[in-house]
C-alpha cells in the first residue's frame, strides 16, 4: 500500500519514529513536510533524525506561519508522481492545507484522512466553516488525537469512520526513569508551550495554594512566558 502523509508536525525528528513504525509495517511511506515551521517561538528546522524504511521529502510551503492559510504548491505534482493509494492529511479540517491536499487527493483517486486536535466546539467564520463541513463531506476517514477531539467532530456531523490514536508516544528507548532515584520534593512538571490557552496561569494559581515544600518546573518557551513570571511574582512564588 502506498501512503503519502502531509505533516508539518513531523520536521521534528523525535516524531520521526512513528513513521519507521508505519513503514516497517509494510506500507510504501512519503512523507512530504515543510523545509521549516514558524510559530510564536520562531521558526524549527526540519530535522532528519529517524528515516529509514521510507521518504521524507522537503517540500515548498506558502504563509509559513500562517496556521489557518499555509498550503504546499508542489503537493498535486507529488500526489501525481506518487500514485498514492491513501493521503494522510496530517492537518485540522478547517484549514486551507487540508483543502487544498484533499481535492488533489480526490483528483488523482485517492483515499483521504484528516486529522484533529481541536477537542472545543468552535464555530468557525466562513470560509473556514464551508470549508471544514465540504471536508466532512468529502473525506473517507478521520484520525482524532483524543476521545473529546473524537466527540467534536460527531457533534458537528462528521458520520464517517474515525479512529482515536493519541499522537506521537513516548519513545521508551529514548525516556526512562532515571536508573538513581533523585531526592527531590514534591514536584509539579510542565512541558509544552508557554502560551495562555494552555491554561498556565490557573496551574500557577493552584501551586500558590500548596503547602509544604514543593516546586514547579515549566519546560518549553513562548511569549506567555513573562507573565507566567510576573503572575508567580505577585503570589510570592517566583522563587
Amino acid at each position: 500500500m502506498r501512503v503519502l502523509m502531509l505533516s508539518k508536525a513531523c520536521i521534528v525528528g523525535i516524531y520521526q519514529r512513528k513513521l519507521e513504525y508505519i513503514a516497517a509495517a509494510g506500507v510504501d511511506l512519503f512523507v512530504a513536510v515543510p523545509p521549516s515551521w514558524k510559530d510564536e517561538r520562531g521558526e524549527t528546522p526540519l530535522e532528519r533524525a529517524f528515516t529509514d524504511g521510507y521518504t521524507l521529502h522537503a517540500t515548498p510551503i506558502r504563509l509559513n506561519g500562517n496556521f489557518h492559510l499555509h498550503y504546499y504548491p508542489a503537493l498535486p505534482d507529488l500526489i501525481r508522481r506518487f500514485q498514492p493509494h491513501l493521503v494522510h492529511i496530517d492537518e485540522e479540517p478547517y484549514n486551507l492545507a487540508t483543502w487544498h491536499a484533499l481535492a488533489h487527493a480526490r483528483r488523482f483517486g485517492a483515499k483521504t484522512l484528516f486529522f484533529t486536535w481541536q477537542n472545543i466546539h468552535r464555530h468557525y467564520p466562513p470560509p473556514f466553516r464551508w470549508g471544514e463541513r465540504w471536508t466532512m463531506q468529502q473525506v473517507d476517514q478521520a484520525i482524532a488525537g483524543t476521545d473529546s477531539a473524537a466527540a467534536v467532530y460527531r457533534e458537528k456531523g462528521y458520520a464517517g469512520p474515525m479512529a482515536v490514536i493519541p499522537q506521537f508516544g513516548v519513545d521508551a528507548n529514548i525516556f526512562q526513569p532515571a536508573t538513581v532515584p533523585q531526592a527531590r520534593p514534591f514536584t509539579v512538571g510542565y512541558v509544552g508551550r508557554l502560551v495562555p490557552e494552555k491554561g498556565l496561569d490557573a496551574l500557577v494559581n493552584a501551586l500558590s495554594k500548596l503547602g509544604g515544600e514543593w516546586q514547579a518546573r515549566f519546560v518549553g518557551g513562548g511569549p506567555h512566558r513573562q507573565p507566567m513570571h510576573a503572575l508567580a511574582s505577585s503570589l510570592g512564588i517566583a522563587d
